[in-house]
This record gives C-alpha cells, sequence and structure tokens, in this order.
C-alpha cells in the first residue's frame, strides 16, 4: 500500500471515527503539547529540522498557524506546553531532554518571547520526557513530568517545587509506572496534565511506527493536595478511564470541565477531540 493511499484510508477511517476532527495532514503540525491560550489552544511540535514549526496557534475553529521563534537556535523536539498558574499569558515549553523555555505570548499578536531557559532536575541520560504540569500548592508551584518508558522500561513520574523567583529547584520525588494497556510499542507518558480537583492524569500510547497503527489509553495516576503531596493511586487499581484505537494522543488539557485531546498520528497529521 502507498503513502498516499494510507493516508487516503486513515483520512476515511477518522472520519468514521466518532468525535474526532483532522487539524492537519502533514506531519510536521502533528501535536505534542497543548495548553490554553486566548479563545484557542497554544499547541508545540516536537520537530527537529530548520524551518519546521516549532509553536502554533489553533482557534476554536481548528484552524492552525505557526507562530515564529523569536531566537535563531530553534528548540529540538519540543514536546510539552503549560500555563504558569498565576502568571498572565506565560508559559512553559519542554523538551523531551528536560530543556524548558518560559516564554510569554502576546495575546494580540502572538509574539513568543523567551524569559529563561533551564534543565529539569533528576533525569538521566537515556530519559525521554514527553509530559509536564504544574500544580500551584500552597508551598509554591510543583512541576510534574515523566519519563515516557517503553516496553522494557518503566516510566519515572517526577514532583519537585520550583521557586519561581530563584529558579531553584528543590524536593525531588519519583514514582515509577508500568501500565497495563497498552501492552506493546508503549509509552506510559506520553502526555500529563491536571484536572481542577489536583488529579493528574496521563496517556499512554502505542506507537509502532510513523503508519501506526495506534493505541491511546488514559488513566488517572493519582492527586496532589495542597500540600503539595502527591497520593499515588495503588499500581493494582489502575486501569484506564478511556482507550482510542487508531488515534496516538500526545496532547491533552482540561478546559471549563472538558477534556480537550489532540494527537501526535505521525505521517498522518494531527486530530481533534473533545470530551464533555
Amino acid at each position: 500500500m502507498n503513502k498516499l493511499l494510507i493516508v487516503f484510508v486513515h483520512i476515511f477511517l477518522l472520519s468514521q471515527n466518532d468525535g474526532w476532527k483532522q487539524i492537519h495532514n502533514s506531519r510536521e503540525y502533528s501535536i505534542s503539547g497543548i495548553a490554553n491560550f486566548n479563545d484557542g489552544y497554544l499547541v508545540v511540535h516536537d520537530n527537529k529540522k530548520k524551518n519546521q514549526a516549532r509553536v502554533s496557534y489553533i482557534n476554536r475553529e481548528l484552524k492552525i498557524n505557526k507562530l515564529i521563534w523569536p531566537e535563531p537556535k530553534l528548540p529540538y523536539d519540543l514536546e510539552s506546553a503549560v500555563k504558569i498558574p498565576g502568571k498572565m499569558n506565560r508559559y512553559i515549553f519542554m523538551g523531551s531532554k528536560g530543556i524548558c523555555y518560559e516564554v510569554t505570548v502576546d495575546p494580540k499578536d502572538f509574539r513568543i518571547d523567551v524569559l529563561h531557559t533551564f534543565t529539569l532536575p533528576g533525569l538521566k541520560p537515556k530519559m525521554n520526557l514527553e509530559g509536564l504540569t504544574i500544580y500551584p500548592s500552597g508551598q509554591g508551584l510543583i512541576f510534574i513530568y515523566g519519563n515516557r518508558g517503553s516496553d522494557s522500561e518503566t516510566s519515572t513520574l517526577f514532583t519537585v517545587f520550583f521557586n519561581h523567583k530563584k529558579k531553584l529547584f528543590k524536593d525531588l520525588n519519583q514514582f515509577e509506572y508500568d501500565l497495563p494497556i497498552p501492552k506493546k510499542h508503549k509509552r506510559n507518558f506520553a502526555d500529563l496534565t491536571l484536572k481542577e480537583d489536583g488529579s493528574i492524569w496521563t496517556v499512554a500510547t502505542s506507537d509502532p511506527g510513523n503508519n501506526g497503527p495506534f493505541t491511546s489509553a488514559i488513566y488517572e495516576l493519582g492527586e496532589i493536595n495542597h500540600a503539595g503531596t502527591f497520593i499515588p493511586i495503588h499500581p493494582n487499581l489502575l486501569k484506564p478511564i478511556m482507550v482510542f484505537s487508531g488515534q496516538k494522543v500526545e496532547a491533552m488539557v482540561f478546559h471549563k470541565g472538558h477534556l480537550v485531546l489532540m494527537t501526535d498520528n505521525e505521517n498522518f497529521g494531527s486530530s481533534f477531540k473533545l470530551m464533555e
């Protein structure tokens, strides 16, 4: 089956897949992270080559527009976007090796300004991060991030306090996970997000190659309390809340009680689903 036919079949199946809408059919505009912005979404792309998109804006009609990165050296393999709690129009974009870019994004002209760059603590050389979220605890910001893992490697969830003024981390904690579904070509943490009640959610994916077939399973991992302590659900009780075949969800965020999902479907581009 040639590539054009594969893409046609995928788009046809997507149109038959309840609730999923195509955003873009290009690999360059597959989506690896999402944050609420204006009346739409900021999204990041895990591109690695020169001139490829790194950050885009998607409006409520799902029209995608590439934004201009303000520095000559482009980020490498961006995997997560998260709004900094309590800060207007300020975000963190995270790369797969834990390099984070603290930025402002102008809501009128969408100009990006890089304020600060730093690297997350506790990482090993072979780790590959795909999820980051931030919780505003009573003692300060908590960064929550995860190594994606594989069939043979468990995934590590990190929680750490971040002193935003001094740009320092302290009190690093780690939790190991090996989620039951998917069983093959697995990545336990393809993205992380926080619900309003403090519960931490992940999406686990099966990613056998650029043409799939893909699977995504969404889990609740536990909750973080006001003091900043993560209380995990017992591993024996971890069951997927929902499972999607044919989609590799790598971006999710809660918005007004709804769960917004976007995909990195590799050669098939990106898609969108709103969970009511």
